[in-house]
């Protein structure tokens, strides 16, 4: 079983920037310039987490190596999330009050980036997530210093929707989601029967969806009623594990239908999980880690032989959120350089501010 990437609109989204060998990740200190990284280390997927700490690595090498900000070092502050929205939050304020960042890449989840917004009012410093995709979550007049690098969710299963809806002559289908996970439940009530709305696709189970919860591990029931509907197809809005679980359970069943994942379940860890049963399924991901083009090559092969002396026991093809925290990087280090950004603490507040006001809004 392997990834078979079409080209939608997705392929060349993010600009991918290639950094090679060089020192450990650095740990910030009185001389740096302090960026702070929220990552999902443990809990939810922690994968996600570790593959973001080994591309911003390799940012931040490469961005060292050619002089950091006018002889000044980039170095970076990581904080486990735990997956958790208290634990986020209180990560962030260490960065902020404590280890005086002057911004911060992170988090990934909806559920932690949405609470944590209102604090960053208080606090003055600039987030950046790496995903939290849920519609509705950039508010840039209310919290000024929360911004998102992702697309939001409406628009990528938007397109993938479309895609798979076209490709497999779909006029109805069943939905499956995590009713607990901020994003996979929006996109189970609200992204997906919108766009089927739009497609004129029938939604069987409408009134009577099978959900289940983060962590669920047995799936039997809800692949028995599945089966029931009959469906052109099926959707599934889950995190990676329990989405190759529903994947194994589905086909268990003996069910052939083609199947569609929300964004969320992109993720090496499906085929892991589900091995033969994943062949055929869809899902939207920003990123193409077999895309040909040489700088992409150059960075799965730099990143996987990095990866894989960190993390043994874990797979490690790069992702699309090991590529987002690159561009994020880079948007803050050419910020630096054009803003004038420095290190010297008694303009710290004055250094934040450049960051709020240099993005597009």
């Amino acid at each position: 079983m392997k990834w078979v990437w079409k080209k939608i609109i997705f392929e060349g989204l993010l600009a991918i920037c290639i950094f090679g060998a060089g020192l450990p990740l650095l740990w910030a200190d009185s001389g740096s310039l302090k960026v702070g990284l929220l990552a999902p280390m443990t809990g939810l997927n922690p994968g996600w987490g570790k593959k973001e700490a080994v591309g911003i690595e390799m940012a931040v090498e490469k961005i060292n190596r050619r002089g950091g900000i006018n002889g000044t070092p980039v170095e970076i502050i990581l904080y486990d999330t735990g997956s958790d929205a208290a634990q986020t939050l209180e990560n962030y304020r260490k960065l902020a009050e404590d280890d005086h960042v002057l911004a911060v890449i992170g988090p990934l989840f909806s559920h932690c980036f949405e609470p944590l917004r209102p604090a960053t009012n208080r606090e003055k410093v600039v987030i950046i997530a790496t995903a939290s995709a849920k519609p509705g979550l950039s508010d840039l007049k209310k919290f000024p210093y929360a911004f998102r690098m992702t697309v939001s969710a409406e628009n990528i299963e938007n397109v993938m929707a479309k895609a798979w809806v076209k490709a497999h002559q779909i006029k109805s289908v069943a939905l499956i989601y995590d009713s607990e996970n901020v994003y996979t439940a929006v996109v189970g009530k609200t992204v997906w029967p919108e766009i089927f709305r739009e497609l004129n696709v029938q939604i069987l189970n409408r009134n009577n969806p099978t959900c289940f919860s983060t962590g669920d591990t047995d799936f039997t029931q809800q692949a028995l009623q599945l089966k029931q509907y009959n469906p052109d197809g099926i959707c599934i809005a889950a995190l990676p594990k329990e989405g190759g679980l529903i994947l194994k359970a589905i086909r268990k069943q003996g069910i052939k239908q083609p199947i569609l994942g929300a964004n969320a379940m992109s993720s090496q860890a499906i085929i892991e999980i589900a091995g033969e049963d994943a062949e055929g399924f869809w899902t939207g991901s920003v990123f193409n880690p077999d895309d040909p083009r040489p700088k992409v090559v150059a960075f799965k092969k730099e990143f996987t032989k990095r990866c894989e002396a960190k993390y043994p026991d874990m797979g490690c093809r790069p992702e699309q959120y090991s590529v987002v925290v690159h561009d994020i990087l880079l948007f803050l280090v050419n910020i630096m350089k054009r803003k004038g950004i420095n290190n010297d603490p008694e303009q710290l507040q004055e250094n934040r501010k450049k960051f709020e006001t240099a993005w597009p809004r």
